[in-house]
């Protein structure tokens, strides 16, 4: 068997800026797939740039429940939002993850694939913003449920890169417990495609060439996912976002012609969800 390996850039349409590095680094690099924030102003814009000028680029839905305001009416899903109509932001719904209604989530993210769609784009994948799909069972159950009924992937949700004690820093425990015991279990109980092995750790200090070659030099046969953020640093980002600047590192690695003579000589087969399980 192949070593297949699907690089995936997350937050297309997250800013003009993230959206035009995620294509560079397609044409110039890596890059195979990217996840877009469809919910975000001006993202349907740039999805249709992608269409134009990165054709091959896979395109999926990062399903999004803190960051901006919901594709369905806000008041057809008051438990996602605030008074002002926006989503409850990631550090909010880790403390609270009980305000969330799954119908509402539900709702919510079905409406953020249906506006995908309707820009005559292909879902390739989905995966969530902040990995808030594994914030409880019954969220991650409304992404499963979604992934069957659209016939499309979905991020396998434990990173065999990162240990228990680094996602305990990011998650709130009941989080880190669900995914380490159930999830995985699940996504393989639900029959929905996702990889053989998911790589989250190139990110912040470790988003550099040495940690990413070591990553693809350490991939067996089979089906991977490698996360990554490129992206260009703009003032949409400095106004909204703490991950900035980095994105231009990783867009600079994954462009790195050191990175890419590694894969085409380590016979790595780069990839996306369709081209792993075409139907």
């Amino acid at each position: 068997m192949d070593k297949v390996l699907i690089v995936n850039a997350d937050d297309y349409g997250r800013s003009p800026g993230v959206s035009t590095g995620i294509r560079r680094a397609h044409q110039n690099g890596i890059v195979t797939a990217t996840t877009v924030m469809i919910n975000l102003p001006g993202a349907i814009t740039d999805v249709h740039l992608l269409q134009r000028q990165t054709p091959e680029l896979a395109l999926g839905v990062h399903l999004n429940l803190t960051v901006g305001c919901p594709c369905a009416p806000a008041s057809d899903v008051p438990s996602l939002v605030d008074a002002n109509g926006e989503f409850h932001g990631k550090d909010d719904l880790h403390h609270f993850p009980e305000r969330l209604d799954p119908l509402e989530v539900e709702q919510e993210w079905r409406a953020q694939i249906e506006t995908f769609l309707a820009t005559g784009a292909r879902l390739d994948h989905i995966d969530s913003h902040h990995h808030i799909a594994l914030l409880s069972p019954d969220i991650w159950n409304c992404c499963l449920s979604i992934a069957l009924d659209y016939g499309c992937g979905v991020r396998t949700p434990l990173p065999s890169d990162v240990n228990r004690q680094s996602l305990m820093k990011s998650f709130p425990q009941i989080s880190v417990d669900f995914v380490t015991e159930t999830a995985t279990e699940q996504i393989a109980a639900a029959g929905v495609h996702h990889v053989d092995n998911f790589l989250g750790s190139f990110f912040g200090d470790l988003a550099t060439r040495e940690h990413l070659l070591s990553l693809l030099d350490g991939l067996s046969q089979g089906i991977h996912e490698l996360m990554c953020h490129p992206g260009l640093a703009d003032d949409v980002l400095f106004a909204s976002a703490s991950y900035i600047v980095e994105r231009e590192t990783e867009l600079e690695i994954l462009t790195d012609p050191t990175v890419i003579e590694f894969v085409q000589t380590a016979g790595i087969k780069l990839s996306t969800y369709r081209k792993a399980w075409p139907h």
